[in-house]
């Protein structure tokens, strides 16, 4: 879902005084419980399968050499390590050689799902196998519209990445997948011949929606739904270096310095009597996918500012709001930022007062509520439920900003993303009420309306996320890039 808005002028900022204490999971990184390794390589995918034998406990303090796998460890942490394949002969079998050039390729020993978490994995692998375009790659955004954002594709690219790396489907299964969705990126007709549109088809993957069939190829781009594709692009290379050609070529042909201006993010959005050229992003989004054009070498130095925002109390929590018009404020990005990038400490990151927000608002009316952005299965079709906007506490809004009846306020992606980044009761009882929100559906669901009843606009974005924050879990809650 692209997010547009305008800049204001900038206000002085204080820092927020009041902290909160929350019972985050902590990785610990004074050892790390790793594996032999043994690497079989099948010469006609191209591709690297890396499987774990006998687990065994490596102090930073010792070399960094694993003299039993001669590879070259480049990292550990956690229960996970990044390591360096040399070019050298691997196996040999029958008179046959096998050889591979050097990679870097990602080794864990992951934490097994257990049944429920599980069945909300198998729920979300059917929607992404139900709306998978064969021919594209492409996953429809939501299901019955085969349409999808640039957003969207990030959230497809991570969903295949989780299914793999959670056993879902073998490595050779997402490469395949991954390649056919690249391929249609490297194909798709830009807009200006600059950068993508705003919306695709899933079904030929040619722009769709607004001036699509005009010159113009489609009516702008997003900054912030670029720069999260950005994300997982880089995400991408990490975990499958053999798809990085096919990223370059895609980059390569975008004008991304157009996204960029005044060091923050600008987009463009056309109409039938005007282009308008203007900021984008506010706060928690805007430092988000900022981070995804400094993978590629921009410079987004005044995105991470501390300007256009000022502080507030909310149920005596300290808050930082965004000071410009349209100043969506939900969970996502906190939660994104934690589980794909790590929750770095930065003046912005609001994640631990967020999840306290939450957790106070049950405490005072025993009503579990979760804020988030989330597509709807009526009008407006999609909302910004947010924690904050405009002074007013959890005020439910259509993408113009104007508040909307019987909003959704409980996400279920967010819940459920809450209660693996945090170990609390009330977290565990957010875990609970994903899995009893999803027992009637084929796919998860989005979450619940005001008047309790069920928003079924089943969509990637919840079911991407939901799969990725599993991958997140059974990491070690290790961030998904390293």
């Amino acid at each position: 879902m692209p997010h547009i808005s305008d800049n204001d002028n900038p206000v002085e900022t204080s820092v927020p005084d009041k902290k909160v204490s929350n019972q985050r999971r902590v990785i610990h990184q004074n050892s790390a419980v790793v594996s032999t390794v043994a690497i079989d390589v099948d010469t006609d995918t191209d591709t690297s399968k890396v499987t774990a034998q006998k687990n065994r406990v490596i102090s930073p303090t010792l070399s960094n050499t694993d003299p039993t796998s001669r590879i070259k460890i480049n990292s550990v942490v956690s229960n996970s390590l990044k390591i360096t394949v040399p070019q050298v002969t691997l196996t040999q079998q029958k008179n046959s050689v096998t050889t591979m050039a050097s990679t870097t390729v990602v080794v864990e020993n992951k934490t097994p799902l257990d049944r429920k978490e599980l069945l909300l994995a198998k729920k979300a692998q059917y929607y992404i196998e139900r709306n998978w375009n064969k021919k594209t790659g492409l996953i429809d955004s939501v299901q019955g519209y085969h349409h999808t954002t640039l957003w969207d594709i990030a959230s497809g690219i991570g969903a295949i990445l989780a299914l793999d790396n959670l056993g879902l489907i073998t490595s050779f299964d997402a490469t395949s997948r991954l390649t056919k969705t690249l391929k249609t990126m490297i194909n798709m007709p830009l807009y200006n011949n600059e950068l993508p549109n705003r919306e695709y088809s899933t079904q030929s993957g040619r722009p769709s929606g607004s001036l699509s069939k005009t010159a113009s190829n489609g009516n702008g781009w997003s900054a912030l739904d670029l720069g999260r594709l950005l994300i997982w692009l880089e995400i991408t290379k990490q975990y499958k270096p053999e798809l990085a050609p096919l990223i370059s070529l895609i980059t390569d042909k975008w004008q991304l310095s157009r996204a960029v201006d005044k060091q923050s993010l600008y987009g463009e959005l056309k109409t039938k009597r005007s282009t308008s050229y203007r900021q984008e992003g506010r706060l928690g989004y805007l430092q988000y996918a900022a981070q995804g054009y400094q993978f590629l070498g921009l410079d987004v130095s005044a995105a991470f500012e501390p300007n256009n925002v000022n502080v507030i109390l909310q149920d005596g929590i300290s808050l930082y709001v965004d000071q410009r018009n349209l100043p969506f404020f939900t969970s996502d990005s906190y939660v994104l930022q934690a589980i794909e990038l790590g929750s770095s400490v930065s003046w912005w990151n609001q994640l631990d007062a967020v999840y306290e927000l939450h957790k106070q608002y049950y405490q005072q009316t025993s009503t579990l509520q979760i804020f988030a952005e989330d597509s709807m299965n009526r009008k407006p079709w999609f909302s910004y439920n947010n924690i904050n906007i405009y002074g007013q506490p959890w005020l439910s809004t259509n993408t113009r900003g104007k508040p909307i009846s019987n909003p959704q306020i409980f996400s279920n992606k967010i819940a459920f993303a809450f209660s693996v980044l945090f170990s609390d009761d009330f977290s565990q009882q957010l875990s609970a009420k994903v899995v009893s929100n999803s027992l009637s559906t084929r796919a998860i669901p989005t979450g619940l309306y005001q008047d309790s009843t069920t928003n079924t606009a089943l969509n990637i974005n919840t079911n991407s996320l939901i799969l990725v924050t599993l991958w997140f879990k059974s990491r070690g809650n290790i961030p998904i890039y390293q």
